[in-house]
């Protein structure tokens, strides 16, 4: 399983955590309800206001390489070795902005907990 790549930390980061329910509704207005799975997942928002070229290039092929399988994350804002997190990216195509008289990118994408 391959490491998140060496690049500089998100700029900003939103996660929150799901777990998914069947529902049945009724004629009579009743709905039953039940979990969808047995555990909740993470999902991790990450964007990079700006973002260099190399670092852009280094993502750009750790997505290559790794789309479709899962991967090692160390979550930014901890310390320990509890904030390791094995995940995937949510999205099929990885977006850049270029951020026009600076040479920078601003990159946003979502990773999601297995």
């Amino acid at each position: 399983m391959a490491d998140w790549p060496n690049i500089a930390n998100p700029s900003g980061l939103k996660e929150y955590k799901g777990k998914g329910q069947l529902k049945s509704e009724f004629d009579a207005g009743y709905v039953q309800s039940r979990p969808k799975f047995t555990r909740s997942r993470k999902h991790f928002e990450l964007s990079w206001n700006v973002m260099t070229d190399a670092d852009k290039e280094t993502l750009e092929t750790f997505f290559d390489n790794n789309l479709g399988d899962t991967f090692t994350w160390d979550h930014p804002l901890a310390d320990s070795s509890d904030s390791s997190y094995t995940v995937r990216f949510v999205e099929d195509e990885l977006q850049a902005g270029y951020i026009l008289g600076t040479n920078h990118w601003k990159v946003q994408l979502t990773l999601e907990e297995q």
